[in-house]
This record gives C-alpha cells, sequence and structure tokens, in this order.
C-alpha cells in the first residue's frame, strides 16, 4: 500500500479516537471510508431509468441470468456484486439484520418490483459473491433501481454508492437516448458529486432499423456532446464515451455459445473499455482523490459540529440575560403585535368578500334574466304548475350551483390567507409556524321539497318552493334560517292571476313576484356567505394569536432553563471551551495535510 493511503488511514484512526467524531455520529462513515481504502475496490455503478435493461446487461458481464430480468421493471433493490471462489449471497435488512440466500434468479425474485408483497421496501441492498472473471481484480459491480424511482431508502443507498465509483455506467434506450428525466438525474445526483466521466450503453441496438445504424449512433453521440457542453468551456463531462449495445443478444449468445451472437452484440467492446477505463494509471490517481475527498467533507461535517457546540457554550449569562430582556419585551408588546395579525385578517378579508358579492350579484342578475324571459316565452295552459314546480326547481337547482362552484374559491382565498398569515410568523420568530384552522365546508346535503296546492278556488303559488333554494343553501353552510324566504301572503296578486284565463295579466304580475322572492334568496344568501367569511376569518385570527402566545411562552421558558443551566457550568465553561479549540486545531493541522484549511 503506497504512503498516500497509509497516510490516509492513519489520519482516519486518529480522527476515530476523538470524542467529536463520536460526538457528531461520523464515527461509521469514517469505518465505512478506512474499509473501502484497506479493501481498495473498483466499484462500477450500474445507471439508468427503469426498462433499460440494466439487469440483463449484469447478466452478461457476469455470464449467467442471476439477476431478474423482464419486459417489466424488476430490479426494486441495491445489489452489489462482488468475486467469491463459491456463490453466496446476503441481504441486508434496513434494520441492519442480514438473512443468507442463494445466488439464484428465483431466490432474487422475490425482491422484485413486480413482486405485490413489496418485500424490497424492507431490505437496504442485497451482496452478492459470484466467481466471475471480470470480477476477480477486486472489482465491485453495482445494480440499482431505475434512476425515477422515488423510493427515498433506496435513492440514499444509491447515493452512498456513487462517491466511491471508479466507472459509472449509464444505460440509455437506442430508440429514446436521453430524455429530460435522465439529464436530469445526472446534472442533480452525479454532477455535483465530481463524477464527471461517464461511459454511455446505447442498449437495445439491435431494435434499430440498419440502414439507420450509422446516422443513429453518430446523431445520439452529437446528442450527448451538446448537451454537456462538450465542445465548450464549460464542459460538463472530463471524458465521453458512448457505445452500442444489446445486453438481450450478448446474454442469449453466451448461454447458447454463440460467439457470433456475442461479438455482434457489442458486449466485448464494453468490457474492454471498461477495463482499460478502471485499470488506467488516472484511475488509482482518482480513487485517491475520492478518498481524499470523502474524508475532508467528514472532517468539515465535524469542525461544523464543533463551532456550533462552542458557540452554544460562548453564549454566556450575560447574553441569555439579554436575550430574557428582549423576550421580555416581546410579551409586553404581544398586545401590539395581536392587533396587527387582527388587523392583516380584517385587511384581507375585504377582498374576499368584495369578489363573493360581485359574483353573487352578477349570478343573480343573470338568472333573473333568464327566469323572466322563459316565463315571458312559456305559451302553455298549466301555468300554474311550471311556475311552481319547474322554475322553483330551476332557481333551487342555480342556487346550489353557485355555492358548489363558488364556495371552493372562497375556501381558497381564506386558506391563502392563513398561509401567508403564517409566513409572517415564521419569518418573525425565524422557525416554522403553520396554522391549520378547522372550518366547516360549504356542502350541499340532498334538500326535499314539498310543493301542493289546496284546491282549485285557492290555488296558490308556495312561495316557499322558490325559497327552498336559499334555505337549502343557508343549511349546507351550516346555520339553517328558521322564518321561510317567502310568505304564502305575499302573492295575493298572483293567485289572483292563476285563476284569471289571461295568460298575459298573469305573467305581468307573476314576474314583479318572482324578482322580489329572487331578491330574498339571494339577500339572504349574501347574508350567510358574509357570515360564514367572517366566522373563518375569526378562527383564524384566534389561531394566529394562540400560535403567537405558545411561541413565546416555548422561547420564555427555554431562556430561563439555559439560564439556569448556564449559572450551573459556569465554572467548567472556559475548559470545555478549550477542549473544543483543541479539537478543531487538530482537524485544521489533519486538512492541512490535503490541501484543506
Amino acid at each position: 500500500m503506497d504512503g498516500r493511503k497509509q497516510q490516509l488511514l492513519s489520519d482516519i484512526d486518529r480522527l476515530l479516537t476523538m470524542e467529536c467524531t463520536k460526538a457528531a455520529k461520523k464515527t461509521d462513515a469514517l469505518q465505512e471510508l478506512k474499509d473501502d481504502i484497506e479493501n481498495d475496490f473498483f466499484t462500477v455503478v450500474v445507471l439508468g431509468e427503469f426498462k433499460r435493461g440494466k439487469s440483463t446487461f449484469v447478466n452478461a458481464l457476469l455470464g449467467k441470468r442471476i439477476l431478474p430480468s423482464d419486459v417489466l421493471p424488476e430490479t426494486a433493490t441495491i445489489n452489489a456484486i462482488m468475486y467469491s471462489e463459491t456463490p453466496e449471497l446476503s441481504v441486508v435488512m434496513q434494520d441492519g439484520s442480514e438473512e443468507k440466500g442463494a445466488v439464484t434468479e428465483e431466490f432474487l425474485r422475490k425482491f422484485s418490483a413486480q413482486n405485490p408483497e413489496a418485500i424490497a421496501e424492507k431490505v437496504k441492498y442485497i451482496k452478492i459473491g459470484y466467481p466471475a472473471e471480470i470480477l476477480k481484480p477486486q472489482v465491485v459491480i453495482v445494480d440499482t433501481p431505475g434512476v425515477s424511482d422515488i423510493n427515498e431508502s433506496r435513492c440514499e443507498v444509491t447515493y452512498r454508492f456513487l462517491p466511491k465509483a471508479n466507472a459509472i455506467l449509464f444505460l440509455l434506450d437506442a430508440n429514446s437516448p436521453l430524455k429530460k428525466t435522465e439529464k436530469d438525474f445526472i446534472d442533480q445526483h452525479l454532477l455535483p458529486m465530481g463524477v464527471d466521466r461517464i461511459l454511455f450503453l446505447a442498449n437495445k441496438y439491435d431494435d434499430v432499423d440498419e440502414e439507420e445504424d450509422g446516422d443513429l449512433l453518430g446523431s445520439l453521440e452529437r446528442r450527448l456532446r451538446e448537451a454537456f457542453k462538450m465542445e465548450t468551456a464549460k464542459a460538463e463531462l472530463k471524458e465521453l464515451c458512448l457505445l452500442p449495445l444489446s445486453a438481450r443478444m450478448a446474454l442469449e449468445g453466451i448461454e447458447q455459445g454463440d460467439d457470433e451472437l456475442i461479438g455482434a452484440s457489442g458486449i466485448q467492446d464494453v468490457t474492454t473499455k471498461l477495463r482499460e477505463t478502471l485499470f488506467s494509471g488516472s484511475v488509482e490517481a482518482r480513487k485517491i482523490y475520492n478518498y481524499i475527498h470523502r474524508l475532508t467533507i467528514i472532517i468539515e461535517n465535524v469542525q461544523h459540529f464543533l463551532q456550533n457546540e462552542r458557540k452554544f457554550r460562548m453564549s454566556d449569562e450575560e447574553t441569555l440575560r439579554n436575550a430574557a430582556e428582549k423576550m421580555q419585551k416581546m410579551l409586553e408588546e404581544e398586545g401590539e403585535s395581536k392587533k396587527n395579525i387582527e388587523a392583516f385578517v380584517q385587511q384581507e378579508k375585504q377582498p374576499i368578500l368584495a369578489m363573493a358579492d360581485k359574483s353573487l350579484a352578477y349570478f343573480q342578475q343573470r338568472m333573473t334574466e333568464s327566469v323572466i324571459d322563459n316565463v315571458r316565452l312559456y305559451k302553455g295552459a298549466d301555468f300554474k304548475e311550471y311556475v311552481e314546480e319547474r322554475i322553483s326547481h330551476s332557481i333551487r337547482r342555480e342556487l346550489e350551483g353557485w355555492v358548489a362552484a363558488y364556495s371552493p374559491h372562497v375556501d381558497r382565498l381564506l386558506q391563502t390567507m392563513e398561509r401567508e398569515l403564517a409566513r409572517g410568523l415564521t419569518y418573525h420568530f425565524h422557525q416554522n409556524v403553520q396554522l391549520q384552522t378547522t372550518h366547516g365546508e360549504m356542502q350541499t346535503e340532498s334538500v326535499y321539497f314539498d310543493v301542493s296546492v289546496s284546491d282549485a278556488s285557492g290555488t296558490n303559488i308556495k312561495a316557499g318552493a322558490l325559497a327552498a333554494g336559499g334555505a337549502g343553501l343557508m343549511m349546507m353552510i351550516g346555520a339553517p334560517i328558521l322564518c321561510p324566504f317567502i310568505s304564502m301572503a305575499a302573492f295575493p296578486l298572483l293567485q289572483k292571476s292563476l285563476l284569471d284565463s289571461k295568460l298575459a295579466e298573469v305573467k305581468s304580475e307573476a314576474i314583479p313576484a318572482i324578482q322580489v322572492q329572487i331578491d330574498r334568496c339571494v339577500t339572504n344568501l349574501k347574508q350567510e356567505i358574509h357570515r360564514h367569511i367572517e366566522e373563518r376569518c375569526k378562527n383564524i385570527t384566534a389561531n394566529a394569536e394562540y400560535a403567537y402566545e405558545n411561541i413565546l411562552a416555548d422561547m420564555q421558558q427555554r431562556i430561563n432553563e439555559e439560564l439556569r443551566v448556564k449559572e450551573q457550568e459556569q465554572a467548567g465553561k472556559r475548559r470545555e471551551i478549550s477542549d473544543l479549540d483543541g479539537q478543531l486545531g487538530t482537524l485544521k493541522d489533519i486538512l492541512s495535510k490535503y490541501g484543506r484549511v
């Protein structure tokens, strides 16, 4: 082992003995880095979206169908494959436990993305040992789920392998190369980790029309070079290599012993390029660089932890007393702050009321014009039934329809006001504040109406039918109106007109009565909507004020507790700060060896 690696291992051992490393919870990361340096594996990570043929490709590299592969997405776990004289498999669970298994396609299919029992959700990754020639020189192949898989636990493990990668194989579909999601993944997850050499494989190349073969490969390479700005000073990759591949043909050729099929698949060019990439001198230097990079990131995290600890201990009693005085001032100004909350809600409420009124006025005008036009144009002899039944039913539907369509808009405006208020409190107190005011939504229920006439001589437009729509809306909002919208005594002229044979005269007297009742219905509806908005605003205000009080009380309690603790710790504070300074100095000395201070 060369001197650079010995120096890294020595510094890691030194860091593992320091208390700050344990306190910052970085011992696992350091031990993992130490293991990687001592084992000195060459790590190959296979990436690509679902259905790109990654598992088939890995099977071809191994020379045997081990990993499940199908036309449907199969891989749902991280599979780390390394050399072993005899096949062996260990399933590492999310809880840290391990289970042994068989190195067979049948066993691994239990962890397939197609398994309805979702066993893969419990797995952290799977370690596979296999006697494949390509694995002999300390090579680890990491097969991953599709890069569009949003399972956070699997993504976390994938990203743990990426910084260690000595080679990235990114499988594309030759028929639909470099989708936006693939480019976004590379931009967001590979380039920020320092991955700047990627071997792109245009898989399923056997599905491409032979006449387009040459043009397609050249076109794809130009597209990749343009996407990664390879011909500019801002090139995102140091090296870009693209090879055609048919993983399916390669695996079939290996299984059938068909050298011609293997040769046509492109797998030999891929393995040759992979070996050149892994075992060139630049790779060894890059491995050292990656080890140093991982170590410096760990040390910088511990430094940040120590600096926060030091800052906390430097907050002496006087500083905390100043904070307590500021807190007292905030408590004294609590009344004024509550007035500001109420003023904000009142200010934001007015546009909501105005918009509701404007919408309701437009709705009333449109509905009235439509109803009157229908009445004027009606020519049937059953005018009484038409007005009592159909017009009443139509008005009820119109009123209910307006509430169903507009009430969600009102609620969204009120929720926006609530979020703005929470955002203001968050900014003021430098901590996340969420307000969740419970409220009754405007929801309609089935409303039954009883419309009847007593006899022919006492025929009467049952005004309650016209008002029923408004009454149903009030029940929907949550405040039933006890008094009826339309009194039976409100239509003496209409009753007389219905008995009159002159339809024109009946209409001339019925229309004003209908307009009066529509006005009353809409007026009552408007009052209920105002009441609903006022009640919501009142609840929002009370909830915000309650949150304000709780935050202040919590801050005051924490400051008082810190004061008591500081009074007890005053004697040992200087010694603790001195110890932290010593540990920070040690970290600085280690970093200076690697050009990072």
